[in-house]
């Protein structure tokens, strides 16, 4: 049996049209390893679903780790397949994923009380305290919210995207590149290993053991 030939994806900048794909792109970045997003326990009092969230997120601007103009999408047959973004970390990027000095816009999107507001907020700054060591940003540029569409996994995209990224770095005149995995995330992380070098490592003792550890990894893209 002849094994089945894929066509080869193009590369695109998301638009805002993409939104509802991007927001579902940085969900399922951010269920490995533990198979949940750490937005679903944040937002499980609101009653929020997490993609609605993420998009809302996005709509409004409110993105840390990436806007929507940062994003490469991978399509596949006219479908996007594959996606992530590469931002210019900035003061908000060492505090978490989310800008909270936009969350009010978040909230009305989402039509959320000032009260359900407050809730999801103080609950987000326990999360994400801000200005530790691990959140500081290694590299000019930094690659995010890494996903291929579960429809499209096995078909080496994950490799195509980081080849997009690095162009996309290198069109933006950066010296370096950066990425981070979580410890556990094993895919991933042979992914990065194979374009990237280890920069940093935070084991698990680093956060008293109530979180697995992080490599973050940095690739020099001046000769």
């Amino acid at each position: 049996m002849t094994a089945r030939r894929h066509s080869s994806p193009s590369v695109r900048a998301a638009t805002a049209a993409d939104v509802p794909f991007l927001a579902r792109t940085a969900f399922e970045a951010s269920l490995p390893p533990f198979g949940r997003s750490f937005w679903d326990d944040l937002l499980k009092e609101s009653g929020t679903d997490t993609v609605a969230f993420l998009e809302a997120v996005l709509r409004e601007g409110a993105s840390s780790w990436g806007a929507v103009e940062d994003f490469i999408i991978l399509d596949v047959e006219g479908a996007p397949a594959a996606a992530c973004a590469v931002f210019a970390p900035d003061e908000h990027a060492a505090l978490g994923p989310l800008n909270l000095d936009r969350l009010d816009g978040v909230a009305a999107a989402l039509s959320w009380t000032a009260e359900t507001a407050a809730a999801f907020g103080a609950a987000y700054q326990g999360i994400w305290s801000g200005g530790a060591d691990f959140l500081k940003p290694q590299a000019e540029l930094i690659v995010e919210s890494v996903a291929v569409a579960p429809a499209f996994r096995g078909r080496g995209l994950g490799d195509a995207l980081m080849l997009a990224a690095f162009d996309r770095a290198r069109a933006r005149g950066a010296a370096n590149l950066g990425i981070m995995v979580i410890h556990g995330n094993d895919a991933a992380k042979a992914l990065y290993e194979k374009h990237f070098e280890p920069y940093a490592t935070f084991h698990a003792a680093y956060f008293d053991h109530a979180f697995p550890g992080l490599t973050k990894f940095r690739a020099n893209l001046v000769e």
